[in-house]
């Protein structure tokens, strides 16, 4: 009986990109998976720009006659970075469940790992073998290969 070899998927994320890439065993190196490329271009934005109107304006004190921009309820900039993060995490938990990979390894800055850790489902978290928490969106193929070499000995057949 033949040994079922196990699928990979390598996530390089940040806030506002997300690439997929899995293992090949006959070329060597990392290759485009599932939905390869994933971008947000609100969360490359200034928090300016994504909210149209200025804060409003109250009174300090009572009879002071000063007055004071109100701080906006949240920071959109972070709530599209959250937004993202969650499409990402909807991303991995439908290919988990039509069986796309095995073993995951996330490759995250530390705060968008701790939020994108935060939204994925028990099943997709049992899947993943190795998280690194650097931010390399703009990293090459070939040099991603070279960084995470040591993971993926035996994931790669070169």
């Amino acid at each position: 009986m033949a040994t079922r070899i196990r699928k990979t998927w390598v996530v390089v994320a940040d806030g506002a990109r997300a690439r997929i890439f899995s293992p090949d065993r006959k070329l060597g190196k990392l290759v485009p998976a599932g939905p390869s490329d994933l971008v947000s271009p609100a969360s490359r934005q200034r928090t300016r720009d994504l909210k149209s109107d200025r804060p409003g304006r109250g009174f300090g004190a009572a009879r002071s006659g000063a007055r004071h921009a109100f701080e906006p309820p949240h920071d959109y900039h972070k709530l599209e970075k959250h937004r993202f993060m969650a499409m990402v995490a909807g991303v991995l938990e439908d290919a988990c469940s039509r069986g796309a990979f095995d073993d995951l390894i996330l490759v995250v800055p530390r705060r968008s790992l701790g939020e994108l850790r935060g939204l994925l489902g028990k099943r997709v978290l049992e899947c993943v073998s190795h998280e690194v928490a650097k931010d390399l969106t703009g990293e090459p193929p070939s040099r991603l290969q070279r960084r995470l070499q040591p993971l993926l000995t035996g994931k790669l057949g070169s």
